[in-house]
């Protein structure tokens, strides 16, 4: 089945990459007028794009984070096909029963604004490969499958019209699904742990890897060609990165989106080869090398995540959390809890403290829908942003703050040595 889903589509593939590489030309000048949510930063972008598209980052304050895809039916998390080893085929044929149906982009571009949020983080494709958009490189994708939709391009036209910035993660550092994606016995959370390495895993010898970076090299065209100005991408997960840098080589990945959308800023968690345009802190802000440490990762992996803590931790900044206890994707539990508008306030008040940005994530119900309890915490917390403002902003000290939060296993956190 899983050739079937690659093979599908070789000669559409070929034309679609052949089609965007010629189109990139006639969309550049559209690329070079100012993004719609950079209003008010007109002087700033005639000199650097960049910099006009940082210095808003760092005005934002806070962010919506959205997890959300074929691993909510399950109800067990994001990394459910990894925690319970669920088989390739039968993953796939789990995902046909998502619909999504009750997915209303406008419900949470609306929730944003009320939450004095700027701008929203989607997860564009996770781990398990299953793709939120309309991709030409993969059936395995929402809008070949039983959505027949693109969610990708609904929320970018709700954002748009809302002044919202988009971000839009891609799991580049993981594809459970992908033949040529790293075999476990590379990386440990590259596959599941199966007792017999299924048949559609392909992966032989280091050349192989082409396939898939190639693969997702034409995804993260897809992203930056098909949906206008974007806000940036967010790449996950960046463990593998650091240990074959030159499998992965991600700064020619930077430099292909920074050529297509001169503005858009690149984040990989704390860095994955000092070169991001900002960082983003997991829970806790610092280096990830005491993670891999603890993991039994070798010594390299250690050394290539300090060198890009060093690299990056005086740069613009943002925390990101899941508004619930347990997990980031959709997750029933009787031990699951949200967290209230005191809480969301005090994560607000210890990013001021760290001149960062809050992305808090939310995990939708499998059909689309926010949860209700979410919608009305974060519209109590719109309302007092609206009343008082944000808290504010520690632009002396705050390099004591991020560098004295050490990142740390936390007892509701699995699969954190994926970072």
């Amino acid at each position: 089945m899983m050739n079937n889903l690659f093979n599908s589509k070789k000669i559409l593939f070929v034309v679609t990459l052949l089609a965007m590489c010629g189109m990139l030309k006639a969309q550049e000048n559209t690329w070079r007028e100012m993004p719609y949510f950079l209003k008010g930063y007109e002087s700033q972008y005639k000199k650097s794009a960049r910099e006009a598209a940082l210095s808003w980052f760092q005005d934002a304050r806070f962010g919506l984070f959205i997890h959300w895809g074929p691993a909510s039916l399950y109800a067990k998390g994001e990394w459910v096909m990894y925690n319970k080893n669920i088989p390739v085929d039968e993953y796939v044929q789990k995902a046909r029963e998502f619909t999504g149906d009750k997915f209303n982009a406008q419900d949470y571009v609306d929730l944003a604004v009320s939450a004095g949020m700027k701008y929203i983080t989607f997860v564009t494709k996770h781990h398990d490969g299953y793709a939120m958009w309309d991709s030409k490189a993969t059936d395995y994708n929402s809008m070949d499958f039983t959505p027949q939709r693109d969610f990708v391009k609904e929320l970018a036209v709700a954002c748009r019209k809302a002044g919202i910035g988009l971000f839009l993660y891609y799991s580049v550092g993981l594809d459970w699904h992908h033949p040529y994606y790293l075999p476990r016995s590379m990386y440990n959370a590259a596959r599941p742990r199966y007792d017999k390495q299924p048949a559609q895993y392909k992966y032989e010898k280091p050349e192989d890897f082409k396939h898939y970076l190639n693969f997702a090299k034409t995804q993260i065209m897809e992203l930056c060609t098909q949906y206008g100005p974007i806000a940036g991408l967010w790449f996950d997960t960046v463990g593998g990165v650091y240990e074959y840098p030159d499998l992965f080589n991600i700064q020619e990945v930077y430099d292909m989106i920074h050529s297509i959308q001169p503005h858009a800023l690149v984040v990989f968690k704390t860095g994955a080869n000092g070169n991001e345009d900002f960082i983003t802190g997991e829970r806790n802000m610092g280096s990830l090398a005491p993670l891999f440490k603890n993991s039994g990762l070798p010594k390299s992996v250690q050394d290539a995540a300090d060198h890009s803590w060093e690299s990056n931790k005086a740069k613009p900044a943002e925390l990101n959390i899941p508004i619930q206890t347990m997990a980031w994707g959709y997750l029933e539990s009787p031990r699951q809890r949200q967290k209230t508008k005191d809480e969301v306030w005090k994560l607000l008040e210890d990013c001021a403290q760290m001149n960062a940005n809050l992305l808090l994530n939310i995990a939708p119900y499998p059909d689309g829908r926010i949860l209700e309890e979410n919608v009305k915490t974060l519209k109590e917390v719109g309302e007092r942003i609206r009343k008082h403002g944000f808290p504010k902003l520690n632009t002396k000290d705050y390099m004591n703050y991020r560098s004295r939060k050490e990142q740390k296993i936390e007892e509701e956190k699995v699969n954190q040595t994926a970072n």
